[in-house]
């Protein structure tokens, strides 16, 4: 039958109830109706931190309604909603899931979740609700009734999300009533509670049986939707997997960002997004109220968790505050200075090994004038650069001059009294909490500033997007790396994800200068110097490039939002898209790292510009190639350099350069390491990972 028949009945027969279906009636689902308690089961682990997976908590809802099933002798759309909650929680207190005291959050959010979920894959039927709304404007009334697992509560979220709640004069679900379309029962009680003939009543639905059969048994009027396309969709709907669909997802992206219209490596987002929805998760798991993401990078990492938050969050009482902390490793460096003669300049002496006495003065923002008394006063050339400065008499000269020790002794403590000032300007009472920093990587240098510059007493707890040294980690100092690090070891996928640290800083740099220091004299607390390059890099380049990264991270966050995968699933996506994105750098992408390479400077020591490529060192070349071939992942970080060097020297080269056969050798390796040779042999533990 036709829906213009319906239309016909509703006009010539005397009626003047509609009793409506929901589910392939009014709505319909993208997924197969089990998929959306799947989804709930996502969205509860997300906002509570559960330490169980996706299918572990899927299962235990699917058991507890069998088990409800049994005990009551109801069917599972006539389970009181109510005690499946109780059932399941049960359940997960005794696995110790959750905690008593966190009952209360799982119960409150349940219902919240499972709309959450419903909404994620409905969509309108409109053909259907022009006919109700056209027989409502007429004057008839209009009854949602639906066999449900899900309360009355449930479904007036859904139709006020769907904009269609002035339809209905009542909502009745199976679960709310005890009662349902499938056994018939639902319909004497609502033609008894509304006090209605059922020859003035049409059910209309999709299911022969139940909103066809039944309800002409109890003397309904009634209407029977197409049914068999909509069943053998929901079927079609059970082939497939996650990961295929999360796949299929990144590999669209991928496709979107390789057109010649679009900005070159936005698909740099996908690592991006990645990190901040593994940070949301993390706050969850742990309980963190407060994130302090660090400047410079963090600033767009803000940017991005503030959204994903946004997007998410599904108990708005639960939120997570971000803040924005103005820091730089020569920021961190004056406000955590010991005593001079105590100062061991750990990162400087690390990573700026040979410097000048000017370079270091400049480091702790001695002033021209008084950089140039003090040079003269140790007789030096305050340009010359010493090898191993901080093992050189020039080093104990400075400690002992008088001039430097006033200037540095007060500059400490005026960065101290400074930074926790500014520190205190965020309401957090970090005694009690910790401190929680954000970063993109690569070891925990201002971590370790700030650990120092509040004695050693609070936490300091890093999460960045990667960790790649270790530095003096303490009971107090962990740090993790969400995307790839090198902590409890380096994998496969941790070789692969960290060859291009240098890009992750670039494209999320920020819209300021680098922090030089400290001071009470200003309303932001900070001190800061915006590099030409760097700026005129972010205005005519990085801004437009985090601009279209952005409007990627949107999509990514609807077309996710119903995938069910693991991190394990994701964490192989996306080396595989970096494997890719390292690999296959054409002309137009080549010619954007040139120009990102020339606003790219260090902020402390010499201040050098451009981006760094060093040669891979090679002892032994037969070796070397026998190193490749069994693991290639960990010459990648040499492989994505290869391009953009030959680019500068040769491009005609750099176009020759044959990167697919050693992208494909780099697919065989793995295939056959992780696929073939594990099955067989115990090789991994001593040559591979």
């Amino acid at each position: 039958m036709s829906l213009n028949q319906l239309h016909q009945k509703l006009k010539k027969e005397n009626i003047k109830v509609l009793f409506t279906d929901y589910y392939d009636t009014l709505v319909h689902r993208s997924v197969h109706p089990n998929y959306t308690q799947r989804i709930w089961a996502k969205f509860m682990i997300r906002e509570l931190g559960l330490p169980i997976s996706i299918d572990a908590l899927y299962f235990i809802r699917k058991e507890s309604s069998k088990y409800l099933l049994t005990k009551t002798g109801k069917l599972d759309i006539e389970t009181p909603y109510e005690a499946l909650k109780q059932e399941i929680c049960k359940r997960l207190i005794n696995s110790n899931i959750i905690e008593n005291d966190n009952v209360s959050r799982f119960l409150n959010l349940f219902e919240e979740a499972d709309v959450r979920a419903e909404i994620s894959v409905q969509y309108l039927n409109q053909d259907v609700l022009d006919i109700i709304k056209y027989f409502k404007s007429n004057g008839g009334k209009v009854y949602l009734v639906s066999d449900f697992y899900g309360p009355k509560s449930l479904f007036e979220k859904l139709v006020k999300y769907h904009g269609i709640e002035d339809i209905f004069d009542g909502i009745y679900s199976s679960a709310s009533l005890e009662k349902s379309k499938h056994t018939g029962t639902i319909y004497n009680q609502l033609l008894s509670e509304l006090q209605i003939e059922a020859s003035e009543v049409m059910m209309i639905g999709d299911n022969l049986k139940h909103d066809f059969t039944h309800a002409l048994k109890y003397g309904l009027n009634a209407y029977q939707l197409p049914h068999k396309k909509y069943l053998r969709k929901n079927k079609s709907n059970n082939f497939g997997n996650d990961e295929k669909k999360l796949n299929k997802v990144i590999h669209n992206l991928y496709k979107k960002t390789k057109k010649r219209t679009t900005t070159p490596y936005t698909e740099y987002i996908v690592f991006y997004h990645v990190f901040v929805e593994r940070m949301y998760k993390l706050c969850k798991q742990k309980g963190i109220t407060n994130l302090f993401f660090l400047s410079r990078e963090g600033q767009y990492l803000k940017k991005l968790f503030d959204s994903y938050q946004e997007f998410t969050l599904i108990d708005k009482k639960q939120k997570i505050n971000s803040h924005y902390l103005k820091i730089s490793r020569q920021a961190s460096l004056q406000f955590s200075l010991k005593d001079i003669d105590e100062e061991e300049f750990g990162y400087l002496s690390k990573k700026h090994s040979d410097l000048s006495v000017n370079e270091l003065l400049i480091t702790f923002n001695c002033p021209e004038e008084l950089r140039r008394q003090i040079v003269s006063e140790i007789n030096i050339d305050g340009d010359l650069v010493i090898t191993n400065f901080f093992n050189s008499e020039i080093l104990q000269k400075l400690k002992e001059n008088t001039t430097f020790k006033a200037y540095y002794d007060s500059h400490s403590a005026y960065n101290f009294k400074a930074f926790k000032a500014y520190l205190n300007s965020f309401n957090v009472d970090l005694r009690t909490e910790g401190m929680a920093v954000v970063d993109i990587g690569w070891g925990g240098t201002m971590q370790e500033s700030l650990f120092t510059f509040f004695n050693e007493e609070i936490p300091v707890t890093g999460y960045y997007l990667g960790l790649d040294e270790i530095y003096n980690i303490q009971p107090k100092t962990k740090r993790y790396g969400l995307n790839f690090t090198v902590m409890p070891y380096v994998d496969y996928n941790d070789h692969i994800l960290k060859a291009n640290k240098q890009l992750y800083e670039q494209f999320s740099a920020a819209n300021h200068g680098s922090v030089l220091g400290y001071t009470l004299g200003e309303e932001n607390f900070t001190l800061e110097y915006h590099k030409p390059e760097e700026k005129w890099l972010y205005d005519n380049h990085i801004e437009a490039h985090q601009k279209d990264m952005f409007d990627l991270h949107l999509n990514l966050l609807k077309d996710l939002n119903t995938i069910c995968y693991d991190q394990a699933q994701m964490q192989n996506v996306m080396s595989q898209l970096a494997l890719k994105v390292g690999l296959f750098q054409n002309n137009r992408k080549l010619k954007f790292l040139d120009t990102l390479s020339k606003g790219f400077y260090q902020n402390v020591g010499d201040n050098r510009v451009g981006i760094s490529y060093e040669r891979p060192k090679i002892k032994n070349p037969v070796k070397s190639i026998i190193s490749f071939l069994l693991t290639p992942e960990k010459y990648f970080k040499a492989l994505v350099k290869l391009k953009p060097m030959l680019y500068k020297k040769n491009k005609v080269l750099a176009f020759l350069t044959p990167m697919y056969f050693i992208y494909l050798y780099f697919k065989i390796n793995k295939y056959i390491r992780f696929r073939v040779l594990n099955r067989f042999v115990l090789l991994k533990y001593n040559v591979f990972k």
